[in-house]
């Protein structure tokens, strides 16, 4: 009997290699394609991405939220809502007066999370395509902007934080927020070298290699 355990143990073993090894090399894979051609990711994907595990273990709605500084009557861009649970820990912070513009550029995206701030009556959430070269919004009007794993995804980063800088208020906070796992994953001092191009000064980090969250604010140079 202890040698078919063993017998049994080992193949669960190998399988597992193998699992992880498939794993890798499809990550990898991955990042080449992503490296090759900037596209957006397939909408339908945002549900792998979006999951309970690295909602609960990982990066956790409301620490991200923590780390904005957000107060009630804040208005707060969010870039790549996703299915709306890092928008929701948000928006929930800045009740009953700031509201939250939830932006993307996929039709698919916005439709589910309206239909979800419809479904769960949130008053203060507003999902709306747009462009994220040429936002909607008026100069110095924005208190906070966010994007979890989506800017590393949108080509030409700087001309964007360009844009975050144009609409933010000048004591105004750009948090991005990135996953290791995430095909368009870029190092910390990329993402920094995208923000002092941009004309963005750092002001706080949070984090490690794997996950990590950087606030920028206007530089005063």
């Amino acid at each position: 009997m202890s040698n078919w355990l063993l017998i049994i143990q080992n193949i669960l073993l190998i399988l597992l290699i193998i699992f992880f090894c498939l794993l890798f090399w499809i990550f990898i894979l991955a990042r080449i394609i992503r490296k090759l051609y900037k596209f957006p990711i397939p909408s339908f994907t945002t549900r792998l991405i979006d999951n309970p595990i690295r909602r609960r273990f990982i990066q956790k709605p409301e620490i991200i939220a923590k780390r904005l500084k957000l107060k009630s009557e804040m208005i707060v861009v969010e870039i790549g809502p996703g299915k709306g649970k890092y928008t929701k820990a948000v928006a929930d912070k800045i009740l009953p007066h700031g509201k939250v513009y939830a932006i993307d550029i996929q039709e698919a995206v916005i439709k589910r999370l309206k239909e979800r701030v419809e479904k769960e009556d949130i008053p203060n959430i507003i999902p709306m395509i747009d462009d994220t070269y040429n936002l909607s919004f008026e100069d110095e009007s924005v208190d906070r902007i966010f994007a979890i794993a989506c800017l590393p995804e949108i080509p030409e980063p700087v001309r964007v934080l360009k844009e975050f800088k144009r609409i933010l208020k000048l004591d105004g906070i750009i948090s991005l927020c990135e996953l290791f796992i995430d095909p368009d994953y870029p190092l910390r001092r990329t993402e920094k070298k995208w923000a002092k191009d941009a004309g963005l000064e750092f002001i706080q980090g949070f984090g490690n290699w794997f996950v990590y969250q950087l606030n920028f604010g206007k530089s005063l140079n």
